[in-house]
């Protein structure tokens, strides 16, 4: 289920994830579009799971 907190936790944890992540898989010092989507994927997959273990959510 979906609550507040665990959108929250998502937001936050991708917004720490994403800059990482383009940092480090750019290409010769160059943000490119595959490394834009390749950095997105991967902090939504890092998110998701930061979700899991640190949201709560009323049941």
């Amino acid at each position: 289920m979906v609550s507040a907190s665990r959108i929250t936790w998502f937001a936050i944890a991708f917004t720490f994830a994403l800059p990482s992540m383009l940092l480090m898989f750019r290409e010769d010092g160059r943000i490119t579009s595959g490394t834009w989507i390749t950095s997105v994927l991967f902090a939504a997959a890092i998110a998701t799971t930061a979700t899991i273990f640190l949201g709560e959510a009323k049941q």
